[in-house]
């Protein structure tokens, strides 16, 4: 009970600060054309809410990153608190690939937009295709991105199979792709609960994987080994080694 009383407070206290904040976050913006006023906000009341959930996280291997290049990150997805967990601990300015629902809070469009995020369909395999080269070209303009293979969050804390879009994506932006794994936020806020559990999260960053080496045909040779990287981080019940293959994009 105090678990889920927790979790109401963190998502509640986030709502109002962007109900309250947002406005005049948005207006310096446009005032100012810098995204570091969006990112620094952002970052201020993530910390805030993280903090009255009892949430502390850990971040290791940031140092073999070239802060002046753009990366995809790609990481294991077990909370919903993964993306907030990242924003901060990364300390890059990320991009997302997002749900398309996200962006129809009229709070976050704006935003979202603002910070080159890019919505997808995962209805519409079309649409999906085209959304995914629209960020492909925002990553040859030096916007990295953050986004989760599984495509959604783990139902039990394993990890998932990899959908093959993301990795299409870095292919034909020729960037490096930085696995990510995050371990530990299953424990604190599963998928389908609004508990909020203290605890402590771990953010592991592993070694940039160039893209060059690999075409379409390797590609995945290219998902096996951003999988091994994430799952060598794991638990050996998080990260089975059974056959997993990847997904297409709108599967």
């Amino acid at each position: 009970m105090r678990d889920r009383a927790r979790g109401w407070a963190v998502l509640a206290f986030w709502g109002l600060s962007l109900a309250v904040i947002a406005p005049p976050v948005f207006a310096l913006f446009l005032l100012s054309r810098r995204k570091r006023v969006l990112y620094a906000s952002a970052r201020f009341f993530i910390r805030i809410g993280l903090r009255l959930g009892g949430v502390r996280f850990d971040v290791v291997g940031v140092e073999k990153l070239d802060p002046h290049r753009a990366y995809l990150f790609l990481s294991n997805h077990q909370s919903l608190l993964d993306p907030l967990i990242q924003l901060v601990g990364l300390g890059r300015d990320l991009a997302f690939l997002a749900k398309k629902e996200l962006f129809r809070w009229p709070l976050l469009n704006p935003g979202l937009q603002w910070i080159d995020c890019v919505p997808i369909d995962r209805s519409n395999r079309e649409r999906a295709i085209e959304s995914l080269r629209g960020a492909a070209e925002k990553l040859k303009r030096g916007v990295s991105f953050l986004a989760y293979p599984e495509g959604t969050r783990t139902p039990d804390g394993t990890l998932q199979p990899f959908r093959k879009g993301v990795f299409l994506l870095a292919l034909e932006a020729g960037v490096p792709i930085v696995p990510v794994t995050i371990r530990g936020a299953y424990e604190v806020m599963p998928k389908g609960s609004v508990r909020c559990r203290p605890g402590r999260v771990q953010v592991i960053v592993h070694d940039p994987i160039p893209t060059m080496p690999y075409g379409a045909e390797a590609l995945e040779s290219l998902i096996a080994e951003v999988r091994r990287a994430i799952a060598s981080a794991l638990p050996e019940s998080a990260a089975s080694e059974v056959a997993c293959p990847a997904r297409s994009i709108s599967t």
